[in-house]
Order: C-alpha cells, then structure tokens, then sequence
C-alpha cells in the first residue's frame, strides 16, 4: 500500500513502477488482463484483494464485456455480475459505488445463497456516462484489518475509469475513421493526400487505387506512379501556388488530361491540416472524360468537327447581345459547297464527306480562337469572323479557295472543290437578331450561287463548242408544229416557258381540265399555284425557287392540284431549264402527268 507522503527510496520505486503501468494501460500496449494484474502488484493490494471483475457496459448499459483477474475458473458470484450487469447500472444511476453490504442485497433478490463474498462495487462513470463499473472482492486480511484504507481502491476505480473514457474515445475515433475510410472509399471522386516536401502519398481512396491499378500506392512518390515519362515533379503541380498563401484556405480548379490513364480529370487542390498537425497537400479529382465527350458530340458535328447547327446558333445569338454591350460588331459568312451533289453521284458520298471535311479544315486554319464556325444544314455553314474587316474576311476566302484549287490540282481531284459565299457585316448599332442574321447573309449568298451557276454553264457551253468543231448542223423547224405533234402523242400535259417574257403556254386540255384563264398565261407560278393543295405548296413553291435561284436546272415534284370539279388529282411535274452559251436562262419546259384522286391510297 503507497502512502504518497512517505518519500522513501522503496515508495519512490513503487511510485515509478505505478507511473510505468499507468502508461502501459493508456498505450494500450499489453492485454487488459496484464495491465490489471501489473496495476494491483504496482498499488500493493494483493494482500487485500482476492479478485477483481470489471465489467463494461453498452451505449444501452447492458453487458459488453467482462475483464477479469486472477483469470481462472470464476466463482457463481463473479458470473452473476455479467448476468446482472443491467441491474446493477440501474443501481448505480443513484449511488456512487454499491457497499457490501448493499451488494449482498442485489445477490439475495437475484436468488443467489451461497456464500457471499464480500465486494464494493464502483462505478466507472466520467461526465455522466456510464462506461462500466469494477468490483473488487476482498480477501479476510482486508475484511479483520479494520486499519484498511480504500484511498488505494479509489485509486485502482480511477484510473480503470480514466482507461475506459479513453478506450471508448479511441475506439469513437477509430470507428469514425473507419466510416469515413468507407465513405471516401465509396465515392467516385479520386482523392489522394501528399506530403508537401516529399511528394510521398500519405492516402488514397480505393477509387482511385482501382482506376490507377495500384495496391499500396502509400509512401510513394505520387508523379512516379500517377504520370508516365515524368522525371520530377510535374511542372502544372499547383502545391507551390498553393504555399505561396498556406493560411488562405485557397482551392485550386483546374483540368488535367493524365499521362498515365488517357482520361480528363477535373481537378480540386488545397491544404489541409494532417493528423500530426502538419499541412499537407489534398487532391479530388473527378473523371469527366465520358461528360466532356458527351458535351463534344452534342455540341460539335461528328464529320466536319465544327460546332452543330443548335450550339452555333447559341453561341452566335451571346456574340449578338455582347455586340450591342461592347460596340463591337463582327462579319456573318455563310457559305455552300459547290457541286457537292455531282460529287456524291459521281464519286460516291464518302468522296462527298471528304470533300466537304477538306474545305472545313482548310477554312479552319485561317480562323481566330474568337471566331465561330458550324454547320446549318448538309452543305451550308456558317462562319463568324469577330476580329477582321469585310475587305479582311474577303482576302482570307479568297486565299482559301485558292489553296483549295492548287492542292486538287496537286493531287489530281476529278473535281474543284470549291464553296459560294455571302457577307453579311453586323455593326454594334444593328438591331438584327439572329433570323435577320441568317436570312440576309442567304440572300447574299445566293446572289452569288446565281453567278457561280451561270459562269459555270458558260464554262460547260464552251468546252462542249470546243469538243465538237464540225460545222452546225442545218436541220431547222417550226416550233409551233413541233409543241402540237407533242401534245398530240401524249396523255400527259406539255408545258413551254420562255423565260424572258415569263410567259407559259399550256396545252388546251389542261386548260379545260384545271380551268385555266388560257393557254399563254404570264406570271402562271402563281395563277397555277394557286391550284395547288394548302398541304403541298411548300413543296411546290420550294422546287420552283430552286429552279429560279440557279441552284437546280431540272424540276420534279409530286403535288395535288384542284380541277374544274373541285376534286384534288395528284400530279407529278417534270421539267428542265435550258441556257444559252452565255449561260442565260432562255427556255424553261416539260410535262405534267395526271396520277389520279387516289393515287397515294394506291402506292404499296
């Protein structure tokens, strides 16, 4: 027994034995049943105690576990105190420890009349909160040796409570590591933790360790088992802009496409406080490679590379409201690959799709990082320039579509690949939204698709006069005779426009069929449309707008026209547009064949 007053050699030692068990039992070093047998030798009680039990209780204050000493075969009475752990917490709620005499008690109500040893019971209580509580049964030294202090079984009580406030705090910390570990584990996000001065891994999520095939990644240097061909530390780490400002809780975003996997990584750096109360270097990453191609493919037109119609559109509709904030207007180009259809006939599509990517990527190298490019429809593309002049953007397509004719020569393309172009320049004062945009920039390319066709007709007329040198042919007739022997030989209706006067003649049976004002009718697009069913004129009016912009020469179309009856007859129209060698529009002809009222309920 320590008597902390007396400072002899002896107690001294004892005293430094009782130190060097009370570290041991806050290590957790050595099994409990040790420290306790170390802890009774050390306070001197084994000629006093015969046993000690210390039972520890749930967060329900039933029974958890039960720790005794000596370990051996336990008496009915030391069993009981397991059995009836929950009575005697309950006891224990009103009391600061259980006498022997009140233990005694407890045993007779729960049955037990063997012999009954005599025990204290004490709580093991801190801050209100049970942990458990420890019996102590004396021997009969203790019991006849009415000098007995307890001082020394406060003691022992004290600081097995003291063992149990931190085992309990040290198992709450380990259990919530252990759910945090499973929660970081469990997410997809890549999170890593570095040591500033070493870059040595200190943790990694189990994501991460999977997705970079890694086992135990920790104490490793993170650029030689994340990146691939790297020598130091990577040049883009953003630790050193991170120390710049340790104390600023600063993150860093940033993107990052990894050596290692391929794949695109958005970033989230800073500084944390580690458990050892260094600062160290946390990373979560997210893997958005899969949303970045999903964004591409939605955005960007999967042939050409450039923007699609719906995201060019929205990105032109932001450059027309800023133009107006930042008085800073821009030039609309829209323009349409030439022969393209002749090409796909020809050469088939996939020389099509090739002609169309090489006009693309050759425009492409003389854009700026400002300007917008994409895809209206097939063959049409819309080209925004926000950093030149009009008399600019002219010289850069003119460059273009000579870079185009030296490099088909080059490779000796059957073909030219070239494209027609309208300019539309956008001043900041502009009101023009986006449709008056693209309505005036078509016109002004179709202006000039007009020009492209006739010079091309004129080229195609003299190199068929130059291919046939013998002298014209002197077979001559009468046009007249020749529009009735037609008419004549045929069921279906001809049809004759000289396009110069724009004056049709039809034949007398169609007159009288459709109740037409005449056989010459001027201007007969629009009499004769006005025959055409409300569900077909688009298709009607479309085909002959094609033939009136040049951009077609032949004319075939389905549509249903009302009779003299009043009855819808389908009828399908055929004609070609005939040019002179100067490339002019002279004679526009064909025919019209009746299908019937039900031709469409007829059709397999």
């Amino acid at each position: 027994m320590i008597h902390m007053a007396d400072y002899s050699t002896d107690n001294l030692k004892q005293s430094q034995q009782f130190l060097q068990a009370y570290d041991k039992l806050y290590s957790f070093e050595n099994t409990f049943y040790d420290l306790l047998a170390s802890l009774e030798k050390t306070l001197g009680l084994t000629e006093y105690l015969s046993h000690i039990s210390v039972i520890q209780l749930s967060n329900e204050k039933h029974f958890q576990a039960a720790f005794h000493y000596p370990n051996e075969a336990l008496s009915q009475q030391q069993s009981l105190l397991s059995h009836k752990a929950h009575l005697i917490a309950k006891k224990l709620k009103l009391k600061s420890e259980i006498s022997c005499k009140d233990f005694s008690h407890i045993l007779t109500e729960c049955g037990y009349n063997d012999n009954i040893r005599p025990t204290t019971v004490y709580p093991l209580r801190f801050d209100d909160y049970l942990y458990g509580f420890a019996a102590l049964e004396l021997n009969e030294k203790a019991i006849n040796f009415q000098q007995f202090s307890t001082d020394s079984l406060t003691a022992v009580v004290n600081i097995l409570c003291a063992y149990f406030v931190k085992k309990h705090a040290f198992e709450q910390t380990a259990l919530q590591q252990k759910v945090y570990t499973s929660i970081i584990n469990g997410m997809n996000n890549l999170i890593y933790v570095t040591d500033i001065h070493t870059n040595k891994i200190l943790f990694m999520n189990q994501t991460m360790k999977d997705r970079f095939a890694l086992k135990a990644p920790e104490g490793k240097i993170c650029w030689q088992v994340l990146q691939q061909n790297i020598s130091q530390r990577c040049n883009f780490c953003p630790v050193s802009k991170l120390l710049r400002d340790p104390s600023s809780n600063k993150t860093i975003h940033w993107e990052e496409v990894n050596s290692k996997t391929g794949r695109i990584y958005e970033n989230h750096d800073s500084l944390i406080n580690w458990f050892d109360g260094s600062i160290v270097h946390l990373q979560q990453s997210i893997d958005i490679t899969d949303s970045k191609k999903a964004f591409h493919d939605a955005c960007f037109d999967e042939l050409t590379n450039t923007l699609t119609r719906r995201a060019g559109k929205e990105l032109l509709e932001k450059l027309i409201k800023a133009a107006h904030q930042n008085c800073h207007g821009f030039i609309t180009c829209m323009f349409d690959i030439n022969s393209l259809k002749q090409v796909n006939d020809n050469y088939g599509h996939s020389e099509g799709d090739k002609l169309i990517i090489t006009i693309c990527q050759t425009l492409k190298k003389y854009l700026g990082s400002g300007d917008i490019f994409f895809r209206l429809s097939g063959d049409e593309f819309i080209v925004v320039f926000t950093e030149h002049s009009l008399q600019n953007v002219k010289e850069i397509l003119q460059k273009v579509l000579i870079e185009l004719k030296n490099s088909a020569q080059k490779n000796a393309l059957p073909y030219e690949p070239s494209f027609t172009y309208g300019l539309l320049e956008v001043q900041s004062t502009s009101n023009y939204s986006l449709t008056d945009i693209l309505n005036r920039v078509d016109e002004k390319m179709y202006e000039q698709k007009r020009s492209y066709h006739i010079l091309k007709r004129q080229q195609d007329a003299g190199l068929q006069k130059q291919s046939d040198p013998s002298e014209k042919n002197s077979f001559s007739y009468q046009a007249e005779y020749l529009y009735d022997a037609l008419v004549n030989s045929t069921d279906d209706y001809l049809y004759v426009c000289d396009v110069q006067s724009d004056v049709f003649h039809y034949p007398k049976t169609m007159v009288e069929e459709f109740a037409l004002p005449g056989e010459y009718i001027k201007n007969a697009t629009a009499i004769w449309g006005a025959k055409v069913h409300p569900d077909d004129q688009s298709a009607f009016l479309a085909s002959n707008q094609e033939i009136l912009d040049g951009r077609a020469n032949i004319h075939y179309v389905e549509y249903r026209a009302q009779n003299k009856e009043g009855k819808w007859i389908w009828v399908r129209c055929r004609g070609q547009m005939q040019y002179n060698e100067q490339g002019e529009a002279i004679l526009f002809a064909g025919f019209i064949k009746k299908l019937g009222e039900n031709y469409k309920q007829q059709l397999p």
